[in-house]
């Protein structure tokens, strides 16, 4: 297993709790959550570097440089156990019925080669793993829940208010799902942010999927760089590593790659070879191709009075979906998701988040600041993208690694189509905030610093030709490679990728254990 993260944990829990010796090679190390002094003076500031989700700015050991001056959004993925989701505010939806089909709904991208149905078991599971919260009963979803689900903690003052507005415009919406975890570590008293080193946040940190794959066998190196994968005809025989100056070979009868949508097609261009001289499993030219990220933008409106959004609660937050399909006056396929969100903290007010302008310093200073803490909330409208094989990570030309190998290379545009998504949520979220009161709105048409899902980079499809694995994320051309991360996405949605993405990790997982017969699955769609 290659890869720590939240996808990579899963495929080794299940193989380990069958009885398979599992052995999961991490780049990067543990992260002592508790001692990130999350409460600390300078957390804001150590926020924007060394804590970064972006590693070019974060800069840390185990970080590449990426090669992103090619594109206006920035990835922001961790190298680390439990991957980026040590950074993530642990939003965890499924992706809908129709996400699966844009090809036969909208005639845009291409139908999955498989459906919701053949996911929604595996979503249940995902969620119960987690402790997931979530409020039955939302009219955009398939209410096909049955597990057990965690108590929802309060919308909050602010949710309330602006879920009012909603209502009265007649748009849907609804609290988002949210991993809470089984109720160990400390209560939520909601103190801001939502974010690495929170201590109840603690509890949904992907380090916790490792702990759990380690106590069921799974063996964890943690520092071990992946260089490359040595094949031998159709089969991966070694990866090649490197732990400080040491080289390593691993050796396996089985490869689960689980690097990301970066990490993951990198990993395969490296590996290129006299066979594979475009790379590993590479016949068709995808590998690389296809990215998809969740272009967004955001909207703050500021309110005359507090509004209790900073309060000590867990603050849950809510989505609207109501323009998730596609409507024929955005001019664009598909949709956008509008997802509540609290007002910046006080550093970033300070700096002009939320308004445009910063706190003027000197007598004016403390009167300005009660005018905007707490009186400001606003929406994120995520755009589904659309799969382009122009928008690709390759390999740069002029940036490397520490040990000398290309760093990954970011090439992406925001298709015509996700900007025409993205002005028609920016103008329905600056509706729902007027409606609520807001009297300044201040927007942000594309957030640069919001590359944190990355997808399709090895496309899952049933024609080699056209797609790099099958359904149950094997490389067509070397069967005993799988592929289990957002790479093998097809399409985006506009909801959150990690539910999907660890319910297609545990199905192939089913497939590694001979659990689930695809050749039958193929016939039915």
């Amino acid at each position: 297993m290659i890869g720590a993260g939240p996808v990579g944990a899963l495929v080794a829990l299940r193989l380990a709790g069958a009885g398979r010796d599992v052995t999961i090679l991490e780049r990067g190390d543990w992260i002592d959550q508790r001692a990130v002094a999350h409460g600390s003076q300078d957390y804001a500031r150590r926020r924007r570097g060394p804590l970064n989700a972006n590693p070019n700015l974060r800069q840390g050991p185990a970080d590449d440089p990426v090669d992103d001056d090619d594109s206006p959004i920035k990835p922001m993925i961790g190298n680390a156990v439990g991957g980026s989701a040590e950074w993530w505010s642990a939003h965890i939806p499924r992706f809908r019925p129709e996400d699966f089909r844009t090809r036969s709904l909208d005639g845009v991208g291409e139908d999955w080669p498989l459906s919701y149905a053949d996911l929604a078991p595996y979503y249940t599971e995902v969620e119960g793993i987690w402790g997931t919260a979530s409020v039955p009963g939302d009219p955009s979803a398939v209410n096909d829940r049955n597990g057990p689900l965690a108590a929802m903690p309060s919308i909050g003052a602010h949710g309330r208010r602006v879920a009012a507005a909603l209502d009265r415009l007649g748009w849907h919406w609804w609290p988002v799902d949210l991993v809470v975890g089984h109720g160990e570590g400390p209560p939520c008293t909601h103190p801001g942010p939502c974010d690495i080193g929170c201590p109840a946040r603690i509890r949904s940190s992907g380090a916790r999927l490792i702990e759990a794959a380690m106590a069921a066998g799974a063996d964890l190196r943690t520092n071990l760089r992946v260089l490359r994968l040595e094949a031998s005809g159709d089969r991966v025989t070694a990866a090649l590593c490197r732990h400080g100056d040491a080289d390593v070979r691993v050796e396996a009868d089985i490869f689960v790659l689980a690097a990301g949508g970066m990490g993951t097609p990198r990993l395969l261009l490296l590996s290129s070879s006299a066979q594979w001289p475009d790379g590993l499993a590479n016949g068709s030219g995808l590998v690389g191709r296809n990215l998809m990220l969740h272009p967004y933008g955001r909207v703050y409106g500021q309110f005359d009075a507090p509004l209790g959004g900073w309060v000590p609660r867990e603050t849950a937050g809510i989505v609207c979906l109501e323009f998730l399909a596609t409507r024929p006056e955005t001019g664009a396929k598909r949709g956008v998701k509008l997802q509540l969100i609290s007002g910046p903290g006080p550093d970033a007010l300070v700096r002009g988040a939320g308004v445009g302008a910063p706190v003027p310093w000197g007598a004016r200073h403390h009167a300005e600041m009660e005018a905007r803490f707490d009186r400001i909330c606003g929406f994120t409208v995520c755009a589904e993208d659309s799969a382009d094989p122009e928008n690709r990570i390759t390999l740069s030309d002029r940036l490397t690694d520490r040990d000398g190998l290309p760093a990954a290379r970011m090439i992406y545009r925001v298709s015509d189509n996700s900007r025409r998504l993205l002005d028609h949520g920016l103008e329905r979220a600056s509706e729902a905030l007027l409606a609520a009161g807001a009297r300044h709105l201040d927007r942000t048409p594309l957030r640069d610093q919001a590359g944190f899902h990355l997808m399709g980079t090895a496309r899952m499809g049933r024609d080699p030709a056209r797609s790099v694995t099958d359904a149950l994320g094997r490389c067509h051309e070397v069967p005993n490679l799988i592929i289990a991360d957002a790479s093998t996405f097809v399409s985006a949605s506009c909801l959150n990728p990690t539910a999907t993405a660890q319910a297609l990790a545990l199905r192939a997982a089913d497939g590694i254990l001979g659990r689930v017969d695809e050749c039958c699955i193929a016939a039915r769609h």
